[in-house]
């Protein structure tokens, strides 16, 4: 009969310690749902804010684009006023010596247009070293 009882009590201790593995089972299950519905809702507070963060640069950039647009506006009135106000430069079409610029030469003199220079008569044959100098300056 001691047997027995002994045997008993060892069967009620290992039920009871897994009955305490099961609970701990269901504790760490439940823990873990838990933590990944904190992780989501983390996940998605950090998006939010990304994505403020994005509106703010894009609202940024896009002003930008609009001063910049604002900018190349007045440079462009700025430069039709000047020839115009100009007396020396022919308004009409194909009235002066040059031929009309395409739109790659277009391009480039609005780029440099603060590089122009006008020559309007040289006074002085080319010396061989002035021809040197040019071409020297033509490989820059």
């Amino acid at each position: 009969m001691i047997v027995k009882m002994s045997e008993t009590i060892q069967l009620e201790q290992v039920l009871d310690e897994k009955q305490g593995v099961e609970q701990e089972a269901k504790e760490l299950d439940e823990e873990q749902k838990m933590l990944r519905q904190k992780a989501k809702v983390l996940a998605e507070k950090i998006i939010q804010e990304l994505k403020k963060k994005n509106n703010v640069k894009q609202s940024t950039v896009s002003q930008l684009q609009n001063k910049v647009s604002e900018l190349e506006t007045q440079l462009n009135t700025l430069s039709l006023s000047k020839v115009t106000d100009n007396p020396d430069f022919p308004t009409d079409d194909n009235n002066g010596d040059e031929p009309e610029p395409n739109e790659a030469q277009e391009e480039h003199m609005e780029e440099s247009s603060e590089d122009v220079v006008t020559v309007t008569e040289v006074n002085e044959e080319m010396t061989e070293d002035d021809k040197q100098d040019k071409k020297k300056r033509r490989l820059f």
